[in-house]
């Protein structure tokens, strides 16, 4: 009987060793579920933390151009990847970090909230829990929204919920000009905007 016991037993231990193996039919966690943007992780970054965190051979700096003819500093993380790139800048003296920046239709990327490029306007507006107000297409600042109101993307202190938005339906011309538009106005809703980039701006904090 204590002899059966005990091959029943080394059985059962030789089964659970077997099942912690990852099986071939199980679907693993892809890569894609840790690239999330969240204020908590990226505000704590400086210019040293980030190659710290992803390597420095994944880590480069280029100048690209802004708005209105300027150009800007960034830092860029896996550059040369575009289902992981990262744009970064910094503030004035380079210990903080100013923005961070993801685009690209391939990103892996997604907000904390679940939005990643493509999601539409309606979507974004659940999420915000009320319609906010971006500005109006085919101009530099196009599709950026400018006011949040007071929904869920302000409850981050010290850290701002940035997106920009194109239009599906080119066709629609009312919805453009540097103007204000109210996510849920017959314009933009015409337009059928999407996510086109999104990211976080952080403030500095300032001394008395």
């Amino acid at each position: 009987m204590k002899l059966h016991i005990t091959m029943a037993f080394a059985f059962a231990l030789a089964s659970c060793g077997q099942q912690s193996e990852p099986r071939p039919d199980v679907a693993q966690p892809a890569a894609s579920d840790e690239l999330v943007l969240t204020c908590a992780d990226f505000a704590p970054l400086t210019p040293v933390t980030i190659v710290e965190r992803f390597g420095a051979e994944n880590v480069t700096s280029q100048t690209l151009p802004r708005a209105e003819g300027e150009s800007y500093e960034a830092t860029l993380v896996y550059a040369s990847d575009p289902t992981r790139r990262l744009e970064l800048t910094w503030n004035e003296d380079h210990s903080a970090l100013a923005t961070v920046t993801v685009g690209g239709a391939t990103t892996q990327w997604h907000g904390a909230e679940g939005y990643t490029i493509g999601t539409p306007i309606a979507d974004i507006e659940r999420i915000n829990v009320m319609p906010f107000k971006l500005w109006g297409f085919d101009w530099d600042y196009g599709g950026w929204v400018s006011d949040w109101k007071v929904g869920t993307f302000t409850l981050q202190p010290g850290c701002t919920t940035r997106i920009r938005f194109e239009p599906r339906n080119n066709s629609n011309t009312s919805a453009s000009g540097d103007s204000e538009f109210d996510s849920n106005s017959p314009a933009m809703r015409d337009a059928d905007p999407v996510v086109a980039s999104f990211g976080l701006m952080f403030s500095t904090p300032t001394s008395e």
